[in-house]
């Protein structure tokens, strides 16, 4: 009789315990701040607007001082006149029917070289018309603002949803001031050129240790300053016009009907125009038969006279 084998358990390994399924939190930390921590940034905050607001207050100051030279040296520096055939105009769509129009230069902050409406208190607005020499470029120059390492300027233009209209457009002007030809300028830069900073401005930035202010003492500087890719940059974070809005007023305070300069994207020619200067010939005209309802198609000193009040 064979003898059994005495009954073993079959040795199972032990589960490890189940875990309570962890709940997923509904919202992220980004940041956390204190009461005093908005306290001190809003201080901060005034304490860079007011130095910004000095600090243009004191150049404004010591221009008006000069306020005659310089509006010779701009005459001096001007070329007269200046033509220009099927140039082109790219406008938003709401604007498509009305090609000629000015209103849209001074909404936001404005144009290059026009002020829109950072303050209207401190900065009276005044419009601009800018055209280009090509529609590439002209499609750049108003919808190619954003900076983007992996698409080149007109690709991103073109990448951009917004509606545009573009259309041809040709005239002349009595006289512009032509950033291409930068040392007719000479004269002007030899009046802002001795243009100081307020001492207690310079010890706010060393207190502060903020980059110093710049002022303009060469025409390679003053080119700098009036083509500056980011410009728009200074009017959005300091509630005042950049370097080329302030100059477009003293073209206009000159009576002077436009500003040519290179296209910050293809160095090309664009032109700023202020039709509010336009005597005698001076015009822009539509190329192209438009639409039945475009009703202005030729902008000149008479038509501005009425629709410029």
């Amino acid at each position: 009789m064979s003898r059994r084998r005495p009954y073993r358990k079959k040795f199972q390994p032990k589960r490890p315990a189940r875990q309570p399924q962890q709940q997923k939190p509904s919202f992220f930390l980004l940041d956390q701040f204190s009461l005093e921590d908005i306290k001190r940034w809003t201080a901060l905050r005034d304490k860079i607007l007011r130095y910004h607001w000095e600090y243009y207050s004191s150049l404004a100051y010591q221009r008006s001082r000069v306020t005659d030279e310089i509006r010779a040296a701009l005459l001096e520096a001007s070329e007269k006149p200046f033509q220009f055939s099927r140039w082109q105009r790219v406008v938003k769509y709401k604007y498509a029917l009305d090609p000629l129009s000015v209103v849209g230069s001074v909404t936001d902050i404005g144009g290059r070289f026009n002020v829109g409406d950072i303050d209207p208190a401190r900065f009276p607005p005044f419009p601009a018309l800018y055209v280009a020499s090509d529609s590439s470029t002209a499609l750049q120059e108003t919808l190619g603002q954003d900076n983007h390492q992996e698409l080149n300027s007109l690709e991103l233009a073109l990448s951009k949803p917004a509606s545009i209209a573009n259309v041809s457009v040709s005239g002349s002007v009595n006289a512009v001031i032509n950033l291409k030809a930068p040392e007719k300028l000479k004269r002007f830069v030899e009046l802002i050129k001795d243009f100081v900073v307020p001492g207690h401005l310079a010890r706010t930035t060393q207190e502060a240790n903020w980059e110093p202010p710049g002022l303009i003492r060469t025409i390679p500087q003053l080119l700098h300053a009036f083509l500056y890719p980011d410009w728009r940059q200074w009017a959005n974070l300091y509630d005042v016009p950049v370097a080329s809005q302030l100059f477009g007023q003293l073209v206009v305070d000159a009576g002077i009907d436009g500003i040519v300069y290179p296209s910050k994207f293809s160095g090309k020619d664009c032109l700023a125009i202020f039709p509010q200067n336009f005597e005698n010939e001076s015009h822009i005209v539509l190329d192209d038969e438009p639409p039945p309802e475009v009703r202005l198609r030729r902008l000149d000193a008479s038509v501005w006279r009425d629709i410029g009040r």
